[in-house]
């Protein structure tokens, strides 16, 4: 999660980190694509539906979007979405798991080399800002609540919401360790807090027009407060 350091990528995934144009927002790490062949059409039109369904889920939310939507979008046949996604479901997790795989890069950059709880607190809050700033959207989209849209069948991934409060709660598990944060402390159960705090704080500071800095600075205080 955003507490895990920066070269890790996406589990199978080994290549490198690439940019939009302007080079201000990092897409997920993409594996290296061979010059030519089937395997080098395969990677692109993935990548031509990522991008299509990342757009569409920002702009229209899960519900207003469907596979064939997504397929018009990325201009390829809709056969192809089935080729890579099993359903629009699990483009869904896909579109999540590309998302927190950018963020854990944006927030190990900013913790590179913070020694005290109150610092690395202010730091990833500060990372996820400045990856909400990057990515409009991106974050509220990936964020949406996966039990309103589970068919009854098991999914057996780690949607983007779990996966950052279980990495606040391992990070807070290791300041406990050390003593920075109170030993009565439900790490995991604060982790979930944090993550949820941030999701309506954010939100509530946006619409408001809150000024960013100060936002994360209060934040920040409140947190640390409640883990000491």
């Amino acid at each position: 999660m955003m507490m895990e350091k920066a070269e890790r990528t996406e589990a199978g995934q080994t290549g490198h980190v690439a940019r939009s144009d302007d080079g201000a927002n990092p897409i997920a790490p993409q594996p290296d694509i061979p010059e030519t062949g089937p395997a080098k059409r395969r990677l692109e039109s993935r990548r031509k539906l990522m991008e299509a369904a990342r757009r569409l889920f920002v702009e229209r939310g899960y519900h207003a979007t469907r596979p064939q939507d997504i397929s018009r979008e990325a201009g390829v046949g809709h056969g192809t979405f089935y080729l890579h996604f099993d359903d629009k479901l699990d483009c869904f997790l896909a579109f999540g798991d590309e998302a927190a795989s950018e963020l854990d890069v944006i927030i190990a950059a900013h913790l590179v080399s913070v020694q005290t709880l109150d610092d690395a607190v202010l730091e990833m809050l500060r990372g996820i800002f400045e990856y909400s700033r990057k990515n409009p959207g991106v974050l509220a989209a990936a964020l949406t609540d996966i039990s309103v849209l589970s068919t009854g069948e098991e999914v057996d991934r780690v949607v983007p919401a779990d996966r950052w409060s279980l990495g606040w709660g391992r990070f807070l598990a290791e300041m406990q360790a050390k003593g920075h944060v109170a030993p009565d402390v439900d790490t995991t159960l604060a982790g979930y807090l944090i993550v949820g705090a941030i999701r309506q704080g954010g939100a509530y500071a946006s619409l408001n027009g809150l000024d960013r800095d100060s936002t994360i600075e209060a934040m920040a205080k409140l947190f640390v407060r409640a883990l000491k």
